[in-house]
């Protein structure tokens, strides 16, 4: 079987797929990592912070982001789970071939995730809680310091986790379970019942835009169209999970895991294609059951809840039209909470700012890895000779730069003094047009490459088209602000 350019897919039966409660809970979760990114990233900082600002009228931006991010990831794993293949190799195998899918994917990745700004956010908490207030400019270099230490943290866990992907599963999993339920009881006594029901209608409010100049608002509200839900590249990396957690054909595709803790397993170059059989078609159908449990079950119902409570906490806290952008990014909420809890409100808001900033730094940095792993691995056969088939062996040294590349980052942050959450909304804005690229590109093959029986339908194809238009619309703003 030949998929555009580069090695042969062999052909394989189609294995079955998991069909008890017991059979699928053990196989879901990737959704779950991804999930944890966009709840630390858009749920927690940039979509409170937009409409504490604008008003809560413009979460329609987020409703439309979480839908259209919902279909790319439903098409990312819909690829991998036919070829074997995480979306990244799929990519690299159109013209003009992997030499400049390769260089340009990985350039996307950086500039769009490898930032350490969710570190940085989270070192706000730490640094609050040892000055017992919310820090501020003046405490600029003890909070760079210690993100410095926080994102290098980060690199020796995923060195030495283990199997990266239940390391992370296990984490978010955690981090879900608590600060889901610490925000739903918070929200509880706090938010008033007509607040709570304005804040859905805002979810909902299509159109409606916050009574500025569009291009002075463009930074947040771009940052919540590209955070919304997750960030970029999250599609690639959720059809990489698949690979690794062997779904439907992945299961012949070996996975990625960590140097030291991690088994030698050797990772396939290309994957493997079923033949398009009545039973193959029936499994068929029962994976694609359990995907959508997985990403519509975990992933899309969390992210409406996990942008709701953050915003529903913020907006009745902070008053209307106030900029919370600043040095507090983990814990804009810890001052207003301690006025009505005293220093348990205090403790709670740092407490759960850090976790989820932290462990989002943690799935990005993985993810960039992850990512960049894969891409250097489909590009290459040299590399793949030269390692003798060990994927740790890219993986490895891309922690190794990595670390060069977090400590050049701060070196910046220090140098220019940015502020967590304007750091933040920068990096979210790239991920308006790394979704175009990787969503074009994803949909190109499905509908150029697969049989008509797993092909996605005309209604998904035409949605994610115009949803590449709504990505592109507010990069254009955003760069369109920067010039300004």
């Amino acid at each position: 079987m030949i998929i555009g350019s580069g090695p042969p897919l062999r052909v394989a039966d189609l294995p079955s797929p998991p069909t008890g409660w017991l059979e699928i809970a053990r196989i879901v979760g990737p959704s779950v990592i991804v999930l944890g990114m966009g709840i630390g990233a858009g749920e927690w900082l940039l979509a409170p912070a937009a409409a504490v600002k604008y008003g809560t009228s413009i979460l329609w931006i987020a409703t439309i982001a979480i839908i259209i991010q919902t279909l790319a990831f439903i098409e990312a794993v819909r690829y991998t789970m036919y070829t074997g293949e995480p979306l990244t190799t799929g990519i690299m195998r159109l013209k003009p071939g992997p030499l400049f899918w390769g260089p340009l994917l990985l350039l996307m990745l950086v500039l769009s995730l490898g930032w350490p700004v969710w570190a940085f956010g989270a070192a706000t908490a730490i640094v609050s809680a040892y000055l017992g207030r919310l820090s501020g400019p003046g405490d600029a270099d003890m909070v760079v310091a210690v993100g410095f230490i926080l994102a290098m943290i980060v690199i020796v866990v995923l060195a030495f986790g283990g199997i990266v992907v239940r390391v992370l599963e296990i984490a978010e999993w955690i981090m879900m379970f608590l600060v889901l339920a610490t925000l739903v009881v918070l929200v509880a006594i706090i938010v008033p019942a007509e607040r709570l029901l304005d804040i859905v209608r805002g979810f909902v409010s299509f159109g409606s835009l916050p009574n500025v100049d569009i291009l002075e608002a463009a930074i947040l509200l771009g940052a919540v169209a590209g955070y919304a839900g997750a960030g970029s590249f999250a599609n690639t990396v959720l059809s990489s999970y698949y690979r690794d957690k062997g779904f439907a054909m992945g299961r012949y595709s070996g996975a990625i895991t960590t140097i030291v803790g991690g088994a030698s397993i050797t990772l396939s170059s290309s994957g493997a294609v079923f033949p398009v059989t009545e039973e193959n078609i029936r499994k068929w159908r029962g994976w694609m059951k359990v995907a959508i449990l997985d990403i519509v079950g975990i992933f899309t119902l969390g992210s409406f809840l996990g942008i709701l409570l953050p915003v529903a906490l913020a907006v009745t806290l902070i008053p209307q039209g106030t900029d919370i952008s600043g040095w507090a990014a983990a814990a804009y909420q810890a001052g207003e909470l301690r006025k009505l809890m005293g220093f348990a409100g205090w403790a709670i808001i740092l407490v759960l700012g850090f976790w989820i900033l932290y462990s989002t730094q943690m799935g990005l940095m993985e993810l960039v890895a992850r990512t960049a792993t894969d891409i250097l691995w489909a590009m290459s056969s040299r590399l793949r000779e030269l390692t003798r088939g060990d994927v740790r062996l890219i993986y490895y040294p891309i922690l190794a730069f990595m670390v060069l590349w977090v400590t050049l980052s701060f070196i910046l942050l220090y140098k220019f003094k940015v502020n967590p959450v304007l750091a933040a909304a920068l990096v979210a804005n790239m991920s308006n047009i790394v979704y175009p690229v990787t969503v074009l590109a994803n949909l190109y093959l499905n509908n150029r490459y697969l049989p008509k029986e797993v092909r996605p339908s005309p209604l998904i194809t035409v949605t994610l088209a115009l949803g590449c238009i709504f990505w592109l619309t507010f990069f254009v703003l955003f760069l369109r602000s920067l010039i300004g």
